[in-house]
């Protein structure tokens, strides 16, 4: 009698077993599209959020993670009075009110990078992955996602991201081919319109895979735009004395000083032009360092003057930008920058995508990338006119805008139909301000 017992029970659990992931979509073995442990019916998705836990991005990195918590919960508990994605009501609809969880990867490094993604995708079985992912780092997550089908959203913005091949990626916003072609076409608007008298222009960038890819399609852009280049440098960015760097500078006196660097190496090119009493006419940062909240807590009204391409900005007119960036700076106590609001926001269209797609299956997702994810512009901070991504990955709507310090704050300067301020040029220098 026990025997049977027994047996009944064993019989009872094996059907209990094979049948307990019967409605989540996207559950394969193998290397095929596991999606998340819970596919809806109330429960939780995960979305993996890669940010930098040590060196000198790790202050991004929190403001990330803080806007990742804003977010999660704007999702998950009902905020009518919110104009922004599933803010009225609880969880993600068409999953069944699932709620979302961001589970958090180090992204120190481009081989930390691999290894963390891996983990969050097998450990904790995250949908997709996000976060604040340079162009080096992106490639290396890549490797896993790719293999265990997950979608990485990632804003590096090198071109060969996009010309890889992967089936699994999506970039929102433009690649570096974009920020260089609109800054070279407002260096031309202020000619025409301002007699700008720009003619020469100096690069200088740091010698990793960011600043050395930006470096050769500005090399490209001077000539066909008719200006000289009087200076191309290079340094490392993890360099504690720029003297030689900038004393060049100085003899080139080009009109226009472009640069590429992190945070760091930035702040110590702001410090040691001040040191030398050096400004060029225009300073003009390709993002990077010159975006990050570190820049103007550091520098103050020596920030002024500085002009950098972004993806968006505080001033941006709409409800939707209004209200993010309220809610960061009451949690945060300082401004949110467009390079945080980027890398969060990927996690919102991850949740977006599955909800969309009805599943958490990768190739589900994918399908609703590549036939445009269904946000009202009006719930949406960076006022696109859409997200839809094409064979490579890229969306067709991305846009850049340009910005300047000014009386230590950003603003649009760029294009005329977003700007808030007119641009100062050409600049002070240290002894005139």
């Amino acid at each position: 009698m026990k025997k049977k017992l027994l047996a009944a029970l064993l019989s009872a659990i094996v059907v209990m077993g094979s049948t307990a992931g019967c409605g989540q979509k996207g559950t394969q073995s193998g290397g095929g599209s596991t999606g998340a442990s819970a596919g809806g019916n109330g429960k939780t998705i995960k979305i993996g959020l890669m940010v930098p836990l040590t060196g000198t991005g790790v202050q991004a990195g929190q403001e990330v993670k803080a806007l990742a918590e804003i977010f999660a919960d704007i999702i998950n508990n009902d905020h009518p009075d919110l104009n922004l994605p599933f803010a009225k009501g609880e969880g993600l609809p068409n999953l069944g009110g699932a709620k979302v969880e961001f589970v958090t990867g180090d992204l120190s490094s481009p081989d930390i990078a691999m290894s963390e993604a891996e983990r969050l995708i097998t450990q904790q079985n995250v949908i997709g992955l996000c976060g604040n992912f340079a162009s080096a780092s992106t490639k290396t997550a890549m490797v896993p996602a790719e293999k265990y089908h997950r979608i990485v959203l990632s804003e590096g913005t090198s071109n060969t991201l996009t010309q890889a091949g992967y089936q699994y990626y999506g970039r929102a916003f433009p690649g570096d081919n974009d920020f260089v072609k609109d800054t070279f076409d407002y260096l031309d608007q202020l000619n025409k319109t301002k007699n700008a008298g720009i003619k020469t222009v100096a690069l200088v960038s740091e010698d990793s895979e960011f600043g050395t890819y930006i470096a050769g399609l500005e090399r490209t852009e001077i000539p066909k735009h008719g200006f000289k280049q009087v200076e191309d440098i290079y340094y490392s960015a993890s360099a504690t004395n720029v003297t030689s760097e900038v004393l060049r500078l100085k003899n080139a006196n080009p009109d226009v000083v472009i640069m590429s660097s992190y945070a760091a190496d930035a702040l110590l090119f702001m410090s040691t032009y001040k040191e030398m009493n050096y400004f060029p006419k225009m300073l003009f940062g390709q993002r990077g360092g010159f975006m990050t909240s570190d820049f103007l807590k550091n520098l103050g009204s020596d920030s002024d003057y500085v002009m950098t391409t972004a993806r968006w900005n505080t001033d941006i007119n709409n409800e939707a930008s209004k209200t993010v960036a309220k809610l960061f700076y009451d949690k945060m106590g300082f401004p949110l920058s467009g390079d945080v609001l980027n890398s969060a926001w990927d996690g919102v269209l991850l949740a977006a995508i599955a909800n969309q797609a009805g599943s958490t299956d990768a190739d589900a997702m994918r399908k609703v990338m590549s036939e445009g994810i269904k946000i009202d512009k009006a719930e949406d901070p960076f006022a696109l006119e859409g997200y839809k991504f094409d064979e490579s990955g890229q969306n067709v709507y991305g846009k850049a805008i340009i910005l300047q310090y000014m009386n230590k704050s950003l603003k649009t300067i760029y294009p005329q139909a977003a700007s808030t301020a007119e641009a100062a040029y050409p600049a002070k220098g240290w002894n005139e301000r």
